[in-house]
């Protein structure tokens, strides 16, 4: 890559940081170096997503629904209408933690308050009594049990691969639910 470099700029997200290489000309999408260049966040968090999901992403019999984000309780679970959501399979290190506050700052980053979503819930991992579902948050087009998975502050929750109907995910796959 021999670009001219233009700026180089600090972005603190979500208590880590990330740094923004400017050049004066467009990154060839070819170019390896560039990939590695980017960030997965954007630099200014998305706004609160308001267009309406279509159940057609539902799989499975049970529960599914679209709501409205209410809350960000921790880092793999939220308010959903008022209605408790623990992620499927994916899981982060506990609130009063400095990572697991970072894990619920990272929700809040991607799928603030106010945010549209669609919740389908486990078949595998039913409430048997509990007021909470489990299963997968569709948010600002990102599933948000695979975004926790994918940053460094969330793991899997390998213990319900036996049971959970997304352990065929793609995701669930990569980080370690086996076939």
């Amino acid at each position: 890559m021999n670009k001219k470099l233009i700026g180089l700029t600090i972005v603190p997200v979500i208590g880590l940081i990330f740094i923004i290489l400017t050049s004066d000309s467009e990154p060839d999408p070819s170019d390896e170096e560039a990939k590695e260049l980017s960030t997965p966040f954007p630099s200014k968090p998305p706004e609160p997503h308001t267009s309406q999901y279509s159940l057609e992403l539902c799989s499975g019999s049970a529960k599914c629904f679209v709501g409205t984000v209410t809350k960000i309780v921790d880092g793999n679970s939220i308010h959903v209408d008022d209605q408790y959501v623990r992620f499927a399979l994916s899981s982060a290190p506990y609130v009063k933690t400095i990572d697991g506050m970072d894990a619920k700052n990272l929700l809040e980053y991607i799928c603030p308050v106010g945010s549209q979503v669609l919740v389908d819930e486990d078949d595998g991992q039913p409430p048997e009594g509990h007021s909470r579902v489990i299963g997968v948050v569709h948010c600002n087009d990102m599933i948000l049990n695979k975004q926790l998975l994918d940053s460094p502050l969330g793991y899997l929750s390998d213990r319900f691969c036996d049971s959970s109907e997304f352990a065929s995910s793609s995701w669930a796959q990569r980080h370690g639910c086996a076939e």
